[in-house]
């Protein structure tokens, strides 16, 4: 058998498979609207992480990034500057037609600040900051486990005063910074709100220090396996809203809700199409093929369609049939990108929400006075009900942008702190993405985490010791059998 084996050299590489790795190096992406203050943010991940051993390096996306291989213009007034910087940015996301670009950038500058081409013994590195979904997605393929995305909230206010305050800039130039770098219309724009829900973490920049501090800090020190960190009811309540959003099979998107009274969880839902006799399709185990199949005519992809997309094609074919064919190329993209592109009446689902309000009132549980968790903004048929039915708080993690539920109820909902109305607000902790791996003690994809000792005893956990959950090894799985390969032939050989 040891003729089997891949001859590598005999140098020890068994801590690529036992888990005594220890010196990963880590990459966090930032992301928050403009105006949040993620330099403060990224100060504080640093100070914490010396604390670990670990040094920090800063990669700022504008200025090592996109200065490096674009051209910006050369400008000191703040609003002209940022303002080029996020034009320069779409240029360079335009002509490459890669909306992950800047990750590749920063990939880059990572790399170049290795003095030799082998991992740097425990180094961080930040990224500040990161504007597009691709960008989040190219760098989780690149370092995979390594990388973690930290959403920072700052209310709208605080952003806006800050610009005018501390940048200089008019208020109209502000209002329109923060419009833009929320979603801009081009598709190579920057699109912050659609980047900022795929983060692991969400820390609350509330203007408290102390409160950012520690934040940070419970972040960080669950990223390096400190045992006793359990969840708060937010993120337990949120991430069974993530499970609940499995079950579904729409065509479009998957979305979740609980219902939670007393710190119990009384009803979820998910969005999906509603069956006969009340609750939604699940697939059934058929009796005589015993696979597990879906109802002939149930959900959407069983029928082949999605009935509101089609809705609202026939809508602009209407529209079109009474314009003279002469305008139709011209008019028909006007159209589709028009306000009939929002339209959602005419879908079979039931939405997440309105099937967790249900499902309490079929069971017979009041839900009045309880909070609901979603994993996407309410739009405005749901808010409707929601505030109908009773509901005091809402939290939630992605933004949605076709709701008009703060417009056409804004007597009766509040973003922030307002006992009279039913409070919406962001979802903060430790978001679904990452909740299994960091706070499961031994089923998670990192090493197991001990609380006690052989005699019982709590197990002390010390900074200075303390190695990172999930390490990002510097090998290929190919690199990982030869290391199987070699500690085999070890074991073999002293039998």
């Amino acid at each position: 058998m040891l003729a089997e084996l891949s001859q590598e050299p005999a140098s020890d590489t068994s801590y690529f498979i036992d888990d005594t790795y220890s010196d990963s190096e880590l990459i966090i992406g930032l992301v928050g609207t403009i105006g949040t203050d993620l330099p403060e943010v990224s100060k504080l991940i640093g100070d914490r992480l010396k604390i670990f051993g670990y040094e920090t390096c800063t990669i700022k996306v504008s200025t090592d990034v996109i200065a490096s291989i674009g051209s910006p213009a050369d400008t000191t007034h703040q609003y002209d500057r940022i303002s080029s910087f996020m034009e320069e940015g779409n240029r360079l996301r335009g002509k490459s037609k890669d909306n992950a670009i800047l990750a590749l950038g920063a990939a880059v500058q990572i790399n170049k600040l290795r003095s030799e081409s082998a991992p740097m013994r425990r180094r961080a590195f930040i990224i500040n900051s990161l504007k597009s979904p691709a960008e989040v997605e190219r760098l989780r393929k690149i370092y995979s486990d390594g990388f973690f995305l930290v959403g920072v909230h700052a209310d709208l206010t605080r952003r806006h005063e800050y610009l005018v305050k501390d940048l200089s800039m008019t208020e109209e130039q502000a209002s329109r910074l923060i419009e833009r770098d929320a979603d801009e219309r081009d598709e190579h724009g920057q699109h912050t709100r659609n980047t900022y829900h795929l983060s692991d973490f969400f820390i609350d920049y509330n203007g408290n220090s102390d409160s950012l501090k520690k934040q940070t800090w419970r972040i960080l020190d669950l990223l390096f396996g400190r045992p006793y960190i359990t969840p708060t009811f937010d993120e337990y309540a949120m991430f069974m809203a993530f499970s609940a959003s499995l079950r579904s099979a729409d065509l479009s998107r998957q979305v979740g809700a609980v219902l939670t009274k007393h710190r119990c969880i009384i009803a979820t839902g998910a969005n999906d199409v509603p069956k006969a006799h009340g609750g939604l399709y699940w697939p059934e185990k058929d009796p005589d093929t015993h696979g597990i199949v879906d109802a002939p005519d149930g959900r959407d992809y069983m029928r082949g369609q999605d009935s509101n997309a089609i809705q609202k094609r026939l809508i602009i074919d209407d529209i079109l049939a009474v314009v003279p064919q002469e305008y139709h190329q011209e008019l028909a993209p006007l159209i589709r990108r028009s306000k009939i592109k929002d339209i959602t009446e005419y879908g079979r689902v039931v939405h997440a929400e309105m099937e967790a309000l249900l499902s309490s009132a079929r069971s017979g549980v009041n839900c009045s006075g309880s909070d609901l968790y979603c994993t996407t903004f309410p739009c405005h048929n749901c808010a409707k009900h929601i505030v109908a039915a009773g509901i005091k708080r809402v939290v939630y993690v992605e933004p949605y942008p076709k709701s008009k539920a703060l417009e056409f109820h804004s007597d009766a909902i509040s973003l922030g702190n307002n006992p009279d109305n039913v409070v919406f607000e962001p979802f903060i902790g430790v978001g679904p993405r990452s909740f299994f791996n960091l706070f499961s003690t031994n089923l998670g994809s990192g090493y197991p985490v001990a609380r006690k000792n052989d005699d019982g005893e709590i197990v002390e956990w010390k900074e200075e010791s303390a190695k990172l959950r999930t390490q990002m090894l510097p090998c290929s799985y190919m690199d990982r059998e030869a290391a199987a390969a070699n500690l085999l032939s070890t074991y073999i050989e002293g039998t």
